[in-house]
């Protein structure tokens, strides 16, 4: 008598961990295009927030004849009220900024009455962590803005009239500086 050849159904323990290892490595594709997108979306918004402030700091230096005293975080939102900074030692600016109200307030005539967004991305440079921008009156009709993106990026110029400082913090960092000045 012939013995039947049994049928099984179901999956081998090696055709379920090629369907696992395959899953596996579609996850981490899209979790690595995910970070890479988030962190040019955020680079973008820090870029076109502080070229709002330019553009303002502009109009109000045509009404006043100086840009805003004082120094301090661009735009508001910063965890502890606090932003990077000039300061420190090597390229790892300090952390210390505090929101500028009074550089905030005197801007948002110019603004629109709103403030623009800078991303809030948290960006190491050692054992420390920036986020956003900040705006420093430097002396008579003389202003600095600093911020830091995130990557190995170029800094974009912002107007004719301002010019742009750059220094390459580490692999993860872009630190940008632009020199506003009257004449």
């Amino acid at each position: 008598m012939k013995e039947k050849a049994k049928q099984h159904n179901g999956f081998t323990i090696v055709e379920l961990l090629i369907v696992i290892v395959v899953i596996a490595i579609l996850a981490a594709i899209s979790i690595v295009a995910y970070n890479g997108i988030q962190t040019r979306t955020n680079n973008t918004a820090t870029i076109q927030g502080v070229a709002q402030f330019v553009k303002a700091y502009g109009l109000y230096a045509v009404d006043n004849g100086d840009f805003p005293t004082g120094a301090g975080c661009l735009g508001e939102g910063y965890t502890a009220n606090r932003c990077l900074a000039q300061g420190g030692s090597g390229f790892c600016f300090s952390v210390g900024g505090a929101t500028s109200t009074v550089q905030n307030d005197a801007l948002k005539p110019f603004l629109g009455n709103k403030l623009p967004t800078i991303s809030q991305q948290q960006i190491s440079c050692g054992t420390t962590t920036y986020v956003g921008a900040y705006g420093a009156y430097v002396s008579s009709k003389s202003l600095a803005i600093f911020m830091m993106l995130k990557g190995d990026q170029s800094c974009p110029p912002m107007s004719p009239n301002v010019s742009t400082t750059v220094k390459q913090l580490q692999d993860d960092m872009t630190f940008c500086r632009y020199n506003l000045v009257l004449t």
